[in-house]
């Protein structure tokens, strides 16, 4: 369609070398952004950043965190756990939450309202 926008590019760097946890994250990273991206059409780009920590021999600590840029700044979330894609279902609704809050959005327009443009 003409009037349709391409997708919004989301990366992710440090997926860990276990096969399943890794596709099991990306999986899950993929659907967030691409929910983000549908009720959010302004954002330009999502990158995570997985850090792992192995203190014992048979799990690893993960720490995420995600970046969301947008015209009106930049969000940064992180989030820290056992499972990575938990960490990614965890960091969901927080990155919701703070992109529909009231101050996103008049930071996206740039302060302008209705009501200042309605005089």
């Amino acid at each position: 369609m003409p009037g349709e926008r391409t997708s919004t590019p989301y990366y992710i760097v440090g997926l860990p070398e276990e096969q399943l946890e890794a596709s099991e994250a990306k999986a899950k990273f993929e659907r967030l952004s691409a929910e983000l991206c549908k009720v959010f059409p302004h954002v330009e780009e999502i990158r995570a950043v997985v850090k792992s920590k192995k203190p014992a021999v048979d799990h690893a600590r993960y720490e995420v965190s995600v970046e969301i840029f947008t015209p009106g700044g930049n969000h940064s979330f992180t989030g820290t756990g056992y499972n990575l894609a938990s960490v990614f279902e965890t960091m969901g609704p927080k990155m919701k939450r703070l992109l529909s809050s009231r101050q996103s959005r008049v930071t996206f327009t740039g302060g302008a309202t209705l009501r200042k443009g309605s005089v």
